[in-house]
């Protein structure tokens, strides 16, 4: 939620700046992961996009943690490879559920103004549509 954020920002900034991006109809899509970076991007960047399309979205990352079958994920996700593998077990700290709630979208999404509609697959055992409800 922060360099890929910052790349997708830099990306829409040089679109606006060459003329080929309308800065007032952007829109973003995502599924999965890019449901994730979807999230981020409107929570982050409330003014920059209108409308949003997130399929099976990681929301809540102290959530999935504990209902993901890639519970290792979110420890890789929250605090990069190695410290990620190192911290990695089945019942996380109270430290570490604060982090990944810290790194995850729900965190900013007081801040989303976006139009956006969830897709959430009822049998997804990567990103259960719990998950996505927390948005």
């Amino acid at each position: 939620g922060v360099h890929d954020v910052d790349d997708c920002m830099a990306t829409l900034d040089a679109a606006v700046a060459a003329g080929i991006t309308d800065p007032t109809r952007v829109a973003v899509v995502g599924g999965s992961h890019g449901g994730f970076l979807s999230g981020h991007l409107i929570g982050q960047y409330p003014e920059a996009f209108k409308a949003a399309v997130m399929r099976n979205p990681v929301c809540n990352i102290s959530l999935m943690v504990g209902i993901s079958d890639i519970s290792d994920w979110c420890y890789v996700e929250t605090f990069g490879c190695e410290e990620g593998r190192r911290r990695c077990k089945a019942v996380p700290t109270p430290e570490d559920l604060d982090r990944m709630w810290q790194v995850s979208p729900v965190a900013h999404v007081h801040k989303v103004k976006a139009h956006v509609t969830l897709m959430l697959g009822a049998k997804d055992r990567r990103v259960p549509f719990p998950d996505g409800l927390q948005y």
